[in-house]
């Protein structure tokens, strides 16, 4: 009886490793395609922006935290809010 081998899964690149690649890639392009690149690489940028955005702004227990936030601060409540800088301190 023959063993039969599983394929395994690719190993996913690491950040730095596309990095790398994508910055030797556009070493290689006409100012034109590097032109569209960089475009593209925009494009790609803020669509990212908008995706989080619409995932906040569909999420019922976020929103109701933002609105609890907002209603917090037009009532003047500072207690509700911790000092930025404990945040930066990493006390929070």
């Amino acid at each position: 009886m023959m063993a039969t081998k599983v394929a395994e899964k690719p190993k996913k690149p690491s950040v730095r490793e596309l990095r790398r690649q994508a910055s030797e890639l556009l070493k290689q392009l006409s100012h034109e395609r590097l032109k569209t690149a960089v475009e593209f690489m925009e494009f790609l940028k803020e669509k990212e922006e908008w995706e989080a955005t619409w995932d906040i702004l569909t999420d019922p227990k976020m929103m109701e935290m933002i609105r609890k936030a907002e209603a917090d601060r037009k009532a003047g409540r500072k207690d509700a809010f911790v000092p930025w800088e404990r945040v930066k301190r990493g006390e929070i």
